[in-house]
């Protein structure tokens, strides 16, 4: 298939136009905080952290280095907002030192520079997620089982802590090898089953959520006992995908592959397939998904009903689980896994989305994180019939970008039960939610669907855990 080179180009110029719009770091960190200040306090939305690779300038110092590819001008913008991250971790402490290890190390490899950085921010990360895991250890012998999502997720926890490792460590940071070494052992103890809290005889899988962990009151009223969350934000595909990634780069420890099976085989198992391919639900309550073998019925019943709640977004939903399968698929040799994660992404181009995703342009949850799904799966298949979505995606979020507007894309934030039903929108500059993941996935798509090679690992997405 012919490329549609003008939207190529359309895409690939607004990236770079969204950039132009994020080139003050100190104008970007004004607009943003007083744009999340002015949110209603019940929207319990991540405020901007200017320290955060998700939240702040680390991950818009990604937008700018992958525009200098193209223009060498991005390059000190790049540095500026990377400069305006290491001051702000003066402030957040050790645990957003981590955060810089992406960013500086991809503009590194472009332009040079950063030793030092890179050497002393990959030593108080090691050190950090060490200690971590120490205390994660430290807990369970002390209280027992029970996890909080955050000791684990992609967000806060260990999958997200543990990328930044492998970077540094296939950069040969052998400090930072051992650290992950300490993870991936913490993550391969996890997946083991431990006798359900019920005390009936039955198993559930190691990564059970207690409800005492919860952060969020509402959730000990929707799983009074606990529950497995399924998805990559704050969910097993997030271990999944670090473990697969670590696997396939060699760094490995004992127990590795099966406990890479068990977490891919319940994922599998919670899945819902139906006449466009196979959804899965974000969480599943204690003691609805057990992992158990012997009541099959039940839990395929569970994940029907489940599928009509299933999003496609990357957070919870499809896409997020698709490519952590694959992920895991190639990890293992297993083609029955890459199979249904290609089942999977059939399905999500042809399913329609429901009014929240279709007014979200945002990589987390949104139609940002679709597109970068869609195209991935597209150049690592070959299956090329799924470029017609990606277009379709690609044309949405390039007719709604509007220069007016401080950044270019506002977050579509869904109504809160206590406010007035209409959705909020809110300037973000962020990669997570806001205007530099999507002007990122534009500038990745454009190149995809030219033919030119996008990075497999290590590159801008190994934020998301992507690669």
């Amino acid at each position: 298939m012919t490329a549609p080179l003008a939207l190529c180009d359309a895409a690939s110029d607004l990236a770079h136009r969204v950039a132009d719009l994020l080139s003050s770091p100190e104008q970007v960190a004004g607009t943003a905080h007083e744009a999340f200040a002015a949110l209603p306090p019940e929207l319990l939305q991540p405020a901007w952290q200017p320290a955060s690779l998700l939240l702040g300038h680390p991950g818009i110092a990604l937008l700018h280095t992958r525009c200098a590819r193209n223009d060498a001008r991005y390059a000190a913008v790049g540095h500026a907002h990377l400069a305006a991250a290491v001051a702000a971790t003066t402030e957040a402490g050790p645990a957003a030192v981590g955060d810089l290890l992406l960013p500086a190390r991809l503009h590194a490899q472009e332009h040079g520079g950063y030793t030092r950085l890179l050497t002393r921010s990959a030593e108080v990360h090691a050190g950090y997620v060490r200690a971590h895991v120490a205390r994660l250890v430290a807990r369970r012998q002390e209280h027992g089982p029970g996890l909080a999502a955050g000791d684990y997720d992609a967000i806060s926890g260990l999958a997200g802590e543990g990328r930044g490792l492998l970077l540094a460590a296939d950069h040969g940071n052998e400090r930072c090898a051992r650290a992950l070494r300490d993870v991936l052992g913490f993550l391969v103890g996890m997946t083991h089953p431990l006798p359900s809290p019920a005390g009936d005889g039955s198993r559930i899988p190691g990564w059970w959520c207690a409800p005492d962990r919860y952060l969020v009151p509402r959730d000990r009223a929707e799983f009074p006992n606990g529950d497995f969350n399924v998805g990559v934000a704050h969910g097993i595909c997030g271990p999944l995908a670090l473990m697969s990634l670590a696997y396939r780069s060699g760094h490995r420890v004992p127990g590795m592959p099966d406990a890479l099976r068990r977490m891919a085989d319940w994922v599998v198992s919670l899945g819902h397939p139906d006449e466009l391919g196979t959804q899965w639900p974000g969480r599943v309550a204690h003691p609805e998904a057990s992992g158990e073998p012997s009541h099959p019925s039940r839990q395929r019943r569970r994940s029907r009903e489940a599928g009509a709640r299933s999003r496609p977004g990357w957070c919870y939903g499809t896409s997020g689980i698709a490519w952590t399968l694959y992920l895991a698929g190639r990890a293992l040799g297993d083609r029955r896994l890459t199979d249904l994660a290609e089942d999977a992404v059939s399905g999500l181009v042809r399913r329609p989305y429901d009014a929240a995703v279709s007014a979200d342009p945002g990589f987390c949850h949104g139609r940002a994180g679709i597109l970068h799904t869609v195209s991935r799966m597209a150049v690592a298949t070959g299956r090329t019939e799924w470029w017609a979505a990606a277009d379709e995606l690609a044309r949405q979020l390039v007719a709604e970008c509007d220069t007016r507007t401080p950044f270019g894309y506002r977050q579509v934030l869904p109504p809160s039960p206590l406010s007035e039903p209409a959705p909020h929108r809110v300037h973000n500059p962020g990669l997570l939610d806001g205007a530099a993941g999507i002007a990122l996935v534009l500038a990745d798509y454009a190149d995809a669907r030219r033919g030119v090679a996008l990075d497999e690992v290590n590159g801008w997405d190994a934020a998301f855990l992507m690669g």
